[in-house]
């Protein structure tokens, strides 16, 4: 058996699998030469007819993979071939097909075509995911959790607001996506000729500068486009394959983060994924619970990153008009990158929406740091009182230091906090007078009203969030 790449299949992506599939990417060259046919006729192009057309429409999906790659062969170059192809298919038009196109009429415009439409796919599903994590944050939005920075433990936030946070990033990108520059500003690049100068076009139209525009506005608006491309050289700009690479690795990075602080919560037992009744974990250690399905879309998430990069080095290679060498690897990162986005995003809808919250350890790891967490209380109303705050934080840090050893030699030794503090005089003195709570809830500062503010400004629809549990 021969290499598979387990792009597509391991790791699934059911809908642009179809869509960056050889069929697809035939029938979109072939309706290419339909359109361009018809809007030719329709301006006035004599040499073409009605037969021929009819024809071409006729034959869109009847595609032999083995002849057009027996012509690749003999031709060595893999537009002639498919134009060979369908001629066979369609004599009465096989003197028109591709008049006065070229090789990137054909590629570039169908890259566009599916890159766009790929675009939406992964829209859509990031809006699904997104939509998870505010109903999350909804449900979550009051329960204080511990916050960690340094990876140490720090002071509390919500678990709602942890789930806020990673929408936060996740539709920053995507509001930027849709308001501000229309899915990248991909245009349809239409017909510019070898060098872009739009020379063959214009002579074809006898010289009508009027019919090119119009050619090129009419093959936009047919295949869903706003607008084509003003000015370009043989290929449209590849810079914009490196924003649109950048689009996907911006995602991927955030999906990334995502699931790495999911993995961290994870080890302490706070957050897991679910685990089926017949999972196994370890194929040595029966009782692991390992979560394998964040380190997967950690995994594939980094080789997404990674490929901008490549697109970067192919940009700034591309001598004068053009070079060839942009055609390989194209032809491998934006499939493999687009279909490893659609895979890393089912997977995290799907983890998100069963994910498990264990509220009792959550809630027992903030008591037991209560103690810790009320340190800074402490120090302002000390600062009230009159005392330094400078000498305050060091008896403070004195104390809860020894403290946190004797936990670490024993944790039945816990104390209460007038226990903790009673020896020096001051501090107790502060904690005994200024009544500091030590329910978590007092603690959590604004992080339900920033969740609603982050609601406000992204116009969320407010749903019961016990719906989606």
């Amino acid at each position: 058996m021969n290499y598979q790449s387990p792009i597509g299949k391991r790791y699934k992506a059911e809908k642009l699998n179809k869509l960056f599939s050889p069929e697809y990417r035939v029938i979109l060259i072939r309706k290419l030469w339909i359109q361009l046919a018809k809007i030719q006729k329709e301006l006035g192009v004599e040499s073409i007819n009605d037969e021929g057309i009819k024809e071409m429409e006729g034959n869109i999906e009847n595609i032999d993979f083995e002849k057009i790659n027996e012509y690749e062969k003999r031709f060595k170059h893999d537009i002639i071939a498919h134009i060979h192809t369908f001629g066979e298919l369609c004599p009465n038009a096989s003197k028109f097909i591709h008049l006065g196109a070229t090789s990137n009429f054909i590629n570039d415009n169908v890259d566009l075509i599916i890159i766009k439409e790929a675009f939406e796919i992964i829209f859509n599903k990031i809006n699904k995911l997104s939509d998870l994590l505010w109903n999350l944050s909804c449900y979550y939005k009051d329960l204080p959790t511990l916050a960690y920075t340094h990876l140490q433990k720090a002071q509390l936030i919500t678990v709602g607001k942890r789930f806020c946070m990673w929408n936060n990033d996740l539709l920053n990108e995507t509001y930027f996506w849709m308001n501000h520059i229309q899915f990248l500003l991909i245009n349809f690049r239409g017909m510019k000729g070898t060098v872009g100068s739009e020379d063959t076009l214009l002579k074809l139209m006898n010289g009508d500068h009027s019919k090119c525009d119009l050619l090129n506005k009419k093959l936009a608006k047919e295949f869903g486009f706003n607008d084509h491309a003003k000015i370009c050289s043989q290929t449209y700009s590849r810079k914009i394959d490196v924003e649109n690479m950048h689009k996907l690795s911006s995602v991927a990075q955030i999906l990334y983060k995502m699931m790495n602080d999911i993995r961290l919560l994870a080890s302490k037992n706070e957050i897991q994924e679910h685990f089926s009744e017949e999972q196994v974990g370890s194929s040595a250690m029966p009782y692991k619970m390992n979560p394998i399905n964040c380190e997967r879309i950690c995994s594939l998430a980094r080789y997404i990153i990674n490929q901008e990069n490549c697109m970067s080095q192919t940009y700034i290679n591309q001598w004068l008009e053009r070079t060839l060498d942009d055609s390989a690897i194209k032809r491998i990162i934006y499939p493999e990158c687009f279909l490893l986005t659609e895979n890393i995003l089912d997977d995290s809808i799907k983890l998100i929406s069963n994910l498990v919250i264990n509220e009792e350890i959550i809630k027992n790891n903030v008591e037991e740091q209560m103690p810790f967490i009320i340190s800074e209380e402490l120090i302002l109303n000390g600062v009230k009182m009159g005392y330094d705050r400078q000498i305050l934080h060091e008896k403070i840090r004195q104390i809860l230091i020894s403290y946190s050893n004797e936990l670490k030699k024993n944790k039945n030794n816990k104390k209460d906090l007038e226990d903790i503090f009673k020896e020096d005089e001051v501090l107790y003195k502060i904690l005994k007078e200024s009544n500091i709570s030590i329910q978590p809830n007092n603690y959590i500062g604004r992080c339900v009203e920033q969740i609603e503010e982050f609601s406000s400004f992204f116009h969320h629809d407010v749903v019961d969030p016990k719906l989606y549990m």
